[in-house]
């Protein structure tokens, strides 16, 4: 069976995702292939997948200059699932034969449900470059918290297929305990408050999926690091005062001053007003680290990482920290 149903029939399991996860790509196609390639571009490492139409203007060919034209560059994208069986290597290089050789546009895409070392992977990725693919790894923890941070609360449809993509990898097993999720954001001009305030902000209506960690983005690499205690809304009252409202975690009477200290630096340095509508993560502390990206371009959005391997209930964060630093992540 090679067409993606509406309803899977498969008894295998990784069959089985394979298809559901193709569905939600089809789906997120069908409401906007821009979102798709939003997705795709944000999992394969950053990269630019020319998915859709473009139109051009006076692009000069070898032997004319039309006045317009409509160009769609074919994409071949192969996508892997991994859920119960181990890495197939040869298998990933086997399947760089299916590419046509030498044309752009080639993508393969591993998906598995653990994260998985940059050292399991040196073989394919030069088969990959010697057949000029691009190669991408992602888990479906990544994945899920990919999707989440890229619908608007505004698309209702993709956003209930979205919410049942995410509930049936819940249901499957196939993403990692929260516990152990990094979420990693990027930060220019706010880097520096948020380390001195231990605390990172976004806009309330933007969602994301369940996390532990917090990591702090710039320059390649993730720099700051803390594990969330409580998240923060703020509101205007009735009164004109501002308002804050706990939507999860313990609250503390430091956590307010600190997002009181954000709120007032943002206004005066950047001369961004957070007095309303934004949702303030809080740590212990935001430790420094350096745990560096190793392929190419920066991140446009949040990225989620498992870091089981270095954390776990009863590791401190300054373990973690210094644990990230031996680490690099694509």
């Amino acid at each position: 069976m090679s067409q993606v149903t509406y309803f899977q029939r498969y008894t295998s399991q990784e069959n089985a995702a394979t298809n559901t996860t193709l569905h939600l790509f089809s789906q997120l196609n069908q409401h906007s292939p821009e979102r798709l390639k939003q997705v795709l571009s944000e999992i394969l490492g950053d990269v630019d997948v020319p998915l859709g139409i473009s139109f051009e203007q006076q692009t000069r060919s070898p032997v004319s200059v039309p006045d317009g034209r409509i160009v769609q560059e074919p994409v071949h994208l192969a996508l892997e699932t991994k859920v119960d069986a181990g890495l197939n290597i040869d298998q990933l290089i086997r399947h760089c034969d299916s590419f046509e050789k030498g044309r752009a546009g080639n993508y393969l895409l591993l998906l598995t449900r653990n994260a998985q070392s940059d050292q399991a992977f040196p073989s394919v990725r030069s088969k990959c470059q010697e057949a000029g693919i691009v190669f991408g790894h992602s888990t479906f923890s990544n994945l899920c918290g990919t999707l989440t941070e890229a619908v608007k609360d505004y698309e209702v449809h993709l956003k209930r297929v979205i919410d049942d993509y995410i509930a049936y990898c819940s249901d499957m097993g196939l993403v990692e305990d929260a516990e152990t999720w990094m979420r990693i954001v990027p930060c220019g001009q706010t880097f520096g408050i948020n380390g001195k305030w231990h605390t990172y902000y976004q806009p309330s209506d933007r969602g994301y999926s369940p996390f532990h960690y917090l990591g702090i983005y710039t320059e390649k690499a993730v720099r700051l690091v803390g594990r969330v205690r409580a998240v923060y809304d703020n509101k205007i009252d009735q009164n004109g005062h501002m308002a804050l409202v706990l939507v999860e975690g313990q609250h503390r009477p430091a956590f307010h001053a600190r997002i009181a200290g954000i709120i007032n630096d943002s206004k005066a340095q950047l001369g961004w007003d957070l007095s309303s509508d934004y949702r303030f993560f809080c740590t212990d502390d935001l430790i420094p680290t350096e745990f560096r990206k190793t392929s190419g371009g920066g991140i446009q959005g949040a990225r989620f990482w498992d870091i089981s391997d270095v954390a776990s209930k009863e590791t401190r964060d300054t373990e973690v920290a210094d644990a990230l630093r031996s680490r690099t992540w694509e």
